[in-house]
């Protein structure tokens, strides 16, 4: 394991998208041309409401009017409607005059779809651009979609504690070894019944969902390419082994979320596999070609190409039942993977379907992308996986890249950004990324105060197994001897599961969670913060809890104003009491460190 390298290696959290020039990129190609983006206001339109659309034409597409289209009954009908010219602005990044403009659709009543496009037309010119994806032709133009239905998060999901589960990593069941482990690359060999007979152990330690990797049939390991959405890999197990799980679980008390990969598949989908070998094959149309038998895939990888999930094709209706066929089985939720991939209407058509099969439903996607992006998607996903507050604990509390006054100016607003009740799932390292211990140089006490923070936000809390342990790696994913991803999916080692270091820890901060409520979109306030010495002190309202930091070296002795005149409050750890005197409280920290207070 890694131990003598002590300089925080880089992180790679959103790729190069958060360096200067790439992010520059990024927004110049988002001004170009026609765009929507789905932007509107309300994000998340309920029954009732008057929706306000917002488009930019930049100079480049001298549009002379803007127009949307929209049907309530799937096109058999379609009204239109001019957008009005708004705010003109300059922007230096793409460095051109930007045109806004806006529209206002009609409110609707509860359960209709409304689909809409979006096109710009210019005078003297025949032709309409439409928009996002700039095409000439109403019937290849982006399709975008209101559904006026149900709530997208159930109230479960605020209290949720989730734990990870990479299947083929996590446990091969009783009586069983691993398969192998000398190439990290290929299976290792955890099963559904490996899982169950952990759940008693993943319930200890206060948590009350757990998510899975992909369990699908699939030729991977990991399972995100998957090769028939209706069946269990065989090397994980049977069906009768999978509703045995749901049963368990939920016996136990702990939802299940399943993780769900819509944007592509296995190139050994036997649907696949025909349209490839057969030009005229009945499954040509549910793939995405440059010019047969070329094809569009995940990030050029030839082994995932790309499904064709536009309105009105076989593959997203096939996708769809496969959703509620899992649903009908009893499963709580679906983590999406790569959720930035698909239309953004193909979303809202997914929400419709998982909300009529099962009100109690969340759903939250992986979007690797700028708060704006991810916020988009509040019509349409329950929410998003916390990528940002993920880089600003990995940045603050292992790397050492961050100082804490931009740590809380970033809490300040980070949750203030998003629409209410917008699920905002929170972690510390995943599956993609080098483990938060491996990078914080295997420092127990970083890790700890991670987690302590992870536990105490708005979001609900997510751990990747093996944190309890806590599992490092051999080697760094972006390092030049590293394989890449699968450097972060060891396998769990049960040997020795009496030495887990954290295990109570974890039992410990879900307790505090569950006791303690931290609901609000901005529950922590600053009442201190000294960089020199590296203490944050942070309150909620009313100072009932409160949470002190000290990010040094070396312990310190810390003193603060309190709005009460006396009074004790009670670490929630330790259980140690500290009493107010003179509306002050002062206590003494160890380095990299952090407890939470409750007033009594």
């Amino acid at each position: 394991m890694m131990t003598d390298d002590k300089e925080a290696p880089r992180d790679y959290i959103f790729g190069e998208l958060n360096q200067p020039q790439n992010a520059a990129l990024w927004v110049k190609e988002r001004l170009s041309g026609v765009r929507h983006l789905s932007r509107k206001v309300p994000l998340a339109p309920k029954p009732g409401d008057s929706v306000i659309l917002k488009v930019t034409t930049d100079a480049g597409q001298a549009a002379d009017a803007v127009f949307v289209w929209f049907t309530t009954d799937d096109w058999q009908t379609t009204r239109e409607m001019q957008f009005a010219k708004t705010r003109l602005t300059w922007n230096s990044i793409a460095w051109t005059y930007v045109q806004e403009w806006q529209a206002a659709l009609p409110p609707q009543s509860e359960g209709v779809m409304l689909r809409y496009k979006i096109g710009a037309k210019t005078d003297h010119v025949e032709s309409v651009t439409y928009s996002d994806n700039q095409a000439q032709s109403f019937d290849e133009a982006t399709h975008y979609s209101i559904w006026y239905g149900g709530e997208c998060n159930p109230d479960w999901a605020k209290k949720a504690v989730v734990y990870q589960v990479f299947g083929d990593r996590f446990n091969p069941g009783k009586g069983k070894d691993w398969t192998q482990t000398s190439d990290i690359c290929q299976p290792f060999g955890g099963t559904l019944t490996g899982v169950i007979e952990k759940l008693p152990y993943i319930k200890d330690m206060g948590f009350n969902a757990i998510w899975l990797t992909p369990i699908f049939a699939s030729p991977t390991h990991h399972g995100y390419d998957i090769s028939d959405y209706f069946q269990i890999n065989p090397r994980f197990g049977t069906l009768e082994e999978f509703k045995q799980l749901i049963s368990e679980a939920h016996r136990l008390e702990i939802r299940v979320i399943l993780d769900f990969v819509a944007n592509h598949c296995s190139n050994e989908h036997p649907y696949f596999v025909d349209a490839l070998e057969n030009e005229n094959s009945e499954y040509r149309d549910w793939f995405v070609w440059k010019k047969w038998p070329q094809y569009e895939s995940f990030f050029d990888v030839g082994t995932m190409p790309k499904i064709n999930l536009a309105y009105g094709s076989p593959a997203r209706e096939h996708l769809l039942s496969a959703v509620q066929y899992w649903l009908d089985l009893g499963v709580d939720g679906y983590r999406l993977d790569y959720a930035y991939g698909p239309e953004h209407d193909f979303w809202v058509d997914f929400r419709r379907t998982c909300v009529i099969a099962n009100p109690d439903i969340w759903t939250f996607g992986e979007l690797v992308l700028p708060a704006d992006v991810q916020a988009s998607y509040s019509d349409s996903l329950g929410g998003a996986l916390d990528f940002l507050l993920c880089q600003a604990l990995r940045s603050t509390f292992s790397a050492g890249t961050w100082t804490l006054s931009k740590f809380a100016g970033f809490l300040d607003s980070h949750f203030r950004y998003f629409p209410e009740g917008y699920s905002l799932p929170g972690f510390i390292d995943n599956h993609d990324m080098d483990r938060f211990y491996t990078i914080a140089n295997e420092d127990l006490r970083r890790l700890r105060l991670a987690l302590l923070i992870l536990y105490l936000l708005p979001g609900p809390p997510i751990v990747y197994y093996g944190t309890e342990m806590p599992l490092s790696q051999n080697r760094l994913l972006h390092d030049g001897g590293g394989l890449g991803f699968d450097e972060a999916r060891l396998e769990m080692d049960w040997q020795s599961e009496g030495s887990f270091e954290i295990r109570g820890y974890l039992r410990q901060l879900a307790e505090i969670r569950s006791k303690y409520v931290f609901e609000a979109r901005n529950p922590w306030q600053v009442l201190a913060l000294d960089e020199d010495q590296g203490i944050l002190v942070l309150a909620t309202e009313g100072e009932k809890e409160q949470l002190i930091i000290n990010c040094s070296d070396l312990p310190r002795s810390v003193s603060f104003p309190v709005s009460n005149e006396e009074g004790e409050y009670l670490d929630l750890i330790s259980g140690e009491g500290y009493r107010v005197s003179d509306r002050q409280l002062a206590l003494s920290l160890p380095p990299i460190s952090g407890i939470i207070l409750s007033r009594q």
